[in-house]
């Protein structure tokens, strides 16, 4: 009977070898299936982002101690590469789960086009890699800097959406610690393949990478999506309605004119408890014009924060352009309006 059960384990297995490519594309197209499901759930479910800290946090120690693992007497030598496969599914079904999650809420807070929609095509990009096995398992897994990248990417994408939604920490603070977890990720692979002898000169490369990564996370924020903020309206004219809440008459162009005073009130969504500073950067056909103080918002309003400006334009003609951008204190693009001249 013990026979008849290895010889059957024995078919099992040669028909799996067999046929290896098809059930890893299967299970691609399923891990697809399952990424879309936290994509919708991502939309509704932010209080469980919380649990993305976690999923980082069990990806970056299973990324170090990995090689360890491998490399030591703990694993008999023909189960090295089942448990390899083992800790890197773990990791691909936190991961996609975890970029599918977050992707809808930074699509949300971007403004297409803009710099910042480009940091959405990469985190659906990160999103698609943590889905296809031969892409995660034979080319991002095997080499540590480029692991180290897509980590650190992922943690600090994680980081800058679950300070502001769930521990309602915002602005610059949020920024800084995003890219201090981004960076601390990022080195602790890169550190890790110091040669033998020489750790001296390593040392030093591993700070100057340190700090042009930081650098690199911290000064381009303007690429980043000011998620969880999202401007919901935009509405110019030239009067107040009562209470100032809102415009007296709502403008779909502008007539050429030697001096025209205009409002705009930009509505500005957040989740409640967050409070965030914005500011209105006004132009014509590109030229700035004025950019005004900083207006705090408050969130926790379904229909957004109502946030006011108001400018003299002069001179304005057929075929120019008022556009009014607006954009956290720290140089996030939340969202623009245009107004034609005819």
């Amino acid at each position: 009977m013990r026979e008849g059960w290895r010889e059957s384990w024995g078919r099992l297995g040669r028909f799996a070898a067999r046929h290896q490519g098809l059930f890893w594309t299967l299970h691609s197209l399923w891990a697809l299936g399952w990424g879309v499901a936290f994509l919708v759930v991502g939309g509704k479910r932010s209080d469980l982002l919380r649990w993305g800290l976690a999923s980082v946090g069990f990806v970056w120690a299973t990324g170090l101690a990995l090689p360890a693992l491998l490399g030591g007497p703990w694993i008999p030598e023909g189960r090295k590469e089942a448990a390899r496969k083992a800790i890197l599914w773990g990791q691909k079904w936190l991961l996609q789960g975890l970029a599918f999650f977050i992707l809808p809420l930074y699509h949300r807070s971007a403004t297409y086009p803009s710099r910042n929609s480009v940091f959405v095509g990469v985190l659906f990009g990160a999103a698609l890699a943590a889905t296809i096995d031969v892409v995660y398992d034979e080319v991002v897994a095997r080499r540590r800097w480029l692991f180290g990248v897509f980590l650190s990417f992922v943690a600090f994408a994680c980081v800058n959406l679950t300070l502001p939604m769930v521990f309602r920490i915002g602005g610059r603070v949020t920024l800084a610690a995003s890219a201090l977890v981004a960076t601390a990720v990022f080195l602790s692979f890169w550190a890790r393949s110091a040669p033998e002898g020489g750790r001296g000169r390593h040392g030093l490369q591993v700070a100057a990478v340190g700090v042009l990564f930081f650098s690199l996370v911290a000064f381009g924020r303007a690429w980043v999506p000011p998620a969880p903020l999202r401007l919901v309206s935009a509405r110019f004219g030239t009067s107040l309605a009562a209470g100032g809440l809102d415009v007296g008459e709502p403008l779909a162009s502008l007539s050429p004119s030697s001096s025209l005073r205009l409002h705009v009130i930009a509505a500005v969504q957040a989740p409640a408890g967050l409070a965030e500073g914005v500011r209105h950067a006004w132009s014509v056909n590109g030229e700035a014009v004025y950019t005004s103080r900083p207006i705090e918002v408050t969130g926790g309003r379904a229909r957004g924060f109502r946030s006011r400006s108001t400018v003299t334009l002069r001179d304005l003609r057929p075929g120019q352009v008022v556009r009014v951008e607006v954009e956290t204190t720290s140089g996030q693009l939340v969202g623009r309006a245009s107004l034609p001249v005819r």
